[in-house]
């Protein structure tokens, strides 16, 4: 499947939030500088960290070594998520106002981009089970401007995680930690970025035999995420900007979810051995036939027949879905 753009997994969120930016055309640092601006996060001055914080956000796909630095420099990301969690209190009351603290933790957000994006201090991240720590975040129930951000910023650090080519390891433990459940909130009421940026973790989730088999092991897991899908056909069916990315991911999903995995039979199969009873696999199955009996119907009356055609891998996934949806071959 085609990648999203860069954009957005950088600083997407400036369409959104004008936040103050550094001074205008500053000498390019070098690496020098980097070390004193690590160095500087632990300044109890404001100012100097504030300075230090935003220059390295500003540089920070310019040094490969600027993850490991974070992570390895001392306290850092103790520090780093500190920040975080201080500001979890105020995340759940609308903000009228701009302020340092959120500029802060967004900016923190992006540094913790890197550091998931790099295979080195991913596996570091993983390890650390330092997910927890974004999913309040992404939870948000309110949509105010600052607070959108903190949310994409957050979806940003565990979209990172899945930038191709996909880690089997990042899947299994996203899984294994609900973060499919926590990109709901984001879906539901968040920005179309937010929603994007949601819906691309559960595509690359979908991708992969462990995610595809999480999502269809029971029908409540199934059935939420077919109507989060659904929910999101008809959202880009109000917007006057159309939105390519977001259809894609949708479409992509839907065809996923259309595909019957080998693994599935063998897990029945796992089951009878086991001495599971025989509603249990009777659920499996028709949570596996619910696609069938409550179709995304959007998809097959013509009512994004442009955006179909202006999309060809997209009219691809239809065709498959269609094709999966239409055939009763494998079926128990």
């Amino acid at each position: 499947m085609a990648n999203l753009p860069d954009s957005l997994y950088e600083d997407y969120t400036r369409f959104m939030v004008n936040f103050p930016s550094a001074s205008a055309s500053p000498p390019p640092p070098n690496i020098r500088m980097i070390i004193k601006w690590v160095d500087d996060l632990h300044n109890e001055i404001p100012s100097t960290f504030d300075f230090a914080l935003q220059n390295l956000t500003i540089h920070r796909t310019k040094f490969e070594i600027l993850p490991r630095l974070l992570w390895k420099s001392r306290f850092t990301v103790a520090m780093m998520l500190q920040e975080i969690t201080n500001i979890y209190p105020y995340t759940s009351r609308p903000v009228y106002s701009l302020n340092g603290m959120h500029l802060r933790v967004y900016n923190i957000l992006l540094l913790f981009q890197c550091i998931t994006h790099h295979p080195d201090t991913r596996s570091m991240f993983l390890t650390a089970d330092m997910a927890n720590y974004f999913y309040p975040l992404m939870d948000i129930s309110l949509t105010d401007k600052p607070l959108e951000c903190l949310r994409l910023g957050a979806l940003g650090v565990i979209a990172h995680m899945l930038k191709p080519p996909v880690d089997v390891a990042v899947v299994r433990y996203l899984t294994k930690t609900n973060a499919v459940e926590h990109c709901t909130k984001a879906i539901a009421i968040g920005s179309a970025e937010s929603k994007t940026l949601a819906v691309f973790i559960l595509n690359k989730i979908l991708f992969t035999d462990e995610g595809l088999h999480y999502c269809c092991a029971c029908p409540e897991r199934f059935f939420t995420l077919d109507g989060l899908l659904k929910m999101l056909l008809v959202y880009l069916t109000t917007m006057t900007t159309h939105r390519p990315s977001l259809f894609n991911l949708v479409v992509g999903c839907y065809a996923k979810l259309s595909y019957k995995p080998r693994f599935f039979c063998l897990h029945l199969f796992e089951f009878l051995l086991s001495g599971k009873q025989e509603l249990d696999i009777l659920v499996c199955i028709r949570a596996r036939r619910g696609l069938r009996r409550y179709p995304p119907v959007m998809l097959f009356n013509g009512t994004f027949a442009s955006l179909l055609d202006a999309d060809p891998p997209a009219e691809r996934y239809r065709q498959e879905l269609i094709k999966n949806v239409q055939s009763r071959a494998g079926d128990i």
